[in-house]
């Protein structure tokens, strides 16, 4: 992953994939610190428009890829958890199961542009940021 970085370490923009390979419908995860704990993104491609979510169930801490290679359901139209079935909007993140009803997944701030999709968000570093410490580890699994 490739990192545009300020003075302090943090990331102004990390570079995701081309536009190209980010087809509408597809995802690609990424591992990152998020606010200064290991953590997985997701960004995908949805009516065209490119967003990104901290990978995290707000049901349960679970990323949502973690029992199916994908985070959106049978009708590629709305994310959904692979482990308890919550459904999500892919514009916004808002959860449209009863259980976490109005609950929303964690928005990561993103980009495109003519060389691709970046990361553009102040709470995420790249893992090669970190100073000779371990990071947290979210517990995702």
């Amino acid at each position: 992953m490739n990192a545009l970085t300020r003075s302090d370490g943090s990331a102004r923009r990390l570079w995701v994939a081309s536009s190209g390979e980010l087809v509408d419908g597809a995802f690609t995860r990424v591992e990152v610190l998020f606010e200064k704990a290991v953590s997985s993104v997701i960004v995908l491609r949805h009516d065209g428009v490119c967003r990104a979510y901290r990978n995290r169930c707000v049901h349960m801490p679970r990323e949502l890829d973690c029992e199916a290679n994908t985070v959106f359901d049978r009708t590629g139209r709305l994310l959904r958890c692979s482990f308890h079935g919550v459904v999500y909007d892919p514009t916004d993140g808002t959860s449209l199961s009863t259980i976490c009803d109005g609950q929303r997944l964690t928005a990561i701030g993103v980009e495109e542009d003519e060389h691709g999709v970046w990361l553009v968000d102040k709470r995420v570093r790249t893992l090669a940021s970190l100073s000779g410490q371990p990071p947290e580890r979210a517990r995702s699994r």
